[in-house]
Parts: C-alpha cells; structure tokens; sequence
C-alpha cells in the first residue's frame, strides 16, 4: 500500500513541477496553467497525507498512528476499617474502579515474587453503570503472610472483535 502512494505521490510531483515551468513561462498570466497548478498542489498534499498514514504498521490490536488511546482504569482499595492495605484471613476490601473502560475484570492476590496465586475471582460489570464500579473481595489466604499484590486484569474488544486482557493495575497489600 505504501509503494502505491508512494509512486503515485512521485508523479504528481513531476506533473507539477512540469505545470509549475508552464505557469513561468506564461509569465503567470495563464489561468488554466494556474488552476492546474493549484489542482496538482492539492492532490500532492493529499498524497502526503494518505502516504502518512499509511505509513503505520502496527501490531495487531496496537492502535494506529493517529488513534486516540484508551482511557485508563483507576483502581483504589476503600478500606472498611484498617489502614495501610493491611488485612487478615477473613476480611473483606472493597475494590472501585473509575473511569473504567472494561466490560469484564479478572482479580488477583498473588505473592511479592509473582509466582504463587493465593487467591482469583471475576468480576463482570453490570450494563448499567460501566463507568464507576465497585466489588468486594473476602480474602482467604490459607495460610499465606506478608507482602502481596492485587492484581486486576480488564478484558476489552480489540478492533478485530476477539477479547483482549491487559493489567489494568496492581498494588501491595500486607496479609496478617
């Protein structure tokens, strides 16, 4: 796609140099070598511009040059009770999501490392209110203490229709 652009941008460039001698020869009294002239100019900024944009070449699913980015999900912990994202087996958090731009979420905990998942779940936005959301999470870390990670993955459309995941966030938690 690019080559044609490219090879077609080449020759109206020619086609208006060679209308640009006309329009000096003529002295700049010809109104036709003029009006060709300005045709020429605006095809060639047209080329440019399709030769621009065609110029992308992106990975599946990666947004294109002049696409707008999606908006990010922001994640925070309204704690009931405690503070410092300190928590015991048994205890609830709550999880709010706003400005969220995902239909569905996959959570979490896993240890410091990585390596070890101490607890999952799914959350499903309701088709009402996307926007701001909100889900609580009973944490059972049979047996686990210490440094933590929640992590919340958000699944989206691409432009191809097939589902996508991508961390949405994560954030350190302590478990007692």
């Amino acid at each position: 796609m690019r080559t044609k652009y490219f090879l077609i941008y080449i020759g109206i460039g020619i086609a208006f140099a060679a209308v640009s001698v006309w329009v000096i020869l003529s002295g700049g009294n010809n109104a036709k070598a003029i009006r060709a002239k300005y045709k020429l100019g605006g095809a060639l900024l047209t080329t440019w511009a399709l030769l621009s944009a065609a110029t992308c070449a992106p990975k599946i699913g990666a947004p294109l040059c002049y696409d707008m980015p999606a908006p990010n999900n922001r994640v925070y912990i309204s704690e009931k009770v405690y503070s410092d994202n300190k928590y015991s087996d048994g205890e609830e958090m709550v999880v709010e999501i706003t400005a969220a731009s995902c239909e569905k979420y996959d959570w979490k905990i896993m240890d410091q490392e990585r390596k070890k998942v101490i607890q999952s779940g799914t959350f499903t936005a309701p088709k009402e209110d996307t926007f701001n959301l909100s889900f609580e999470v009973k944490l059972r870390s049979g047996g686990y203490k210490g440094q933590a990670l929640f992590i919340l993955d958000g699944y989206y459309k691409g432009d191809d229709g097939q589902l996508r995941s991508e961390e949405a966030d994560s954030f350190a938690i302590t478990i007692e």
